[in-house]
């Protein structure tokens, strides 16, 4: 299953604080955790950014999050994580959906 995480890095933290964390959690192989598989990580100038990743749960993507949040208190000000899926296969359900609709 996919999923989408929209994060929001605090300014708050320093520059080299941020990336001691990083270079801890993905140079340890604690990030990405255990079944899950990391598909795209962008970010912006902004300290926002996205993750797309791929999971058998949502339990999986918390683990994800957790670690960093456990490693750096206050890492991120905000994150947002839904499931996720191409927009044709949401359009083909959608499409059927419509034409099972009693009057349509």
């Amino acid at each position: 299953m996919l999923f989408v995480t929209y994060w929001e890095l605090n300014e708050a933290i320093p520059v080299e604080e941020r990336h001691g964390i990083t270079e801890t959690l993905t140079g340890s192989g604690t990030f990405p955790p255990d079944g899950v598989e990391v598909l795209r990580w962008d970010s912006t100038t902004d300290m926002w950014g996205i993750v797309v990743w791929e999971a058998e749960d949502i339990g999986a993507i918390n683990d994800g999050l957790t670690v960093w949040r456990a490693s750096g208190a206050g890492f991120f000000e905000e994150t947002k994580t839904a499931p996720a899926a191409p927009v044709e296969e949401f359009l083909t359900r959608q499409a059927a959906l419509l034409e099972e609709l009693p009057g349509r």
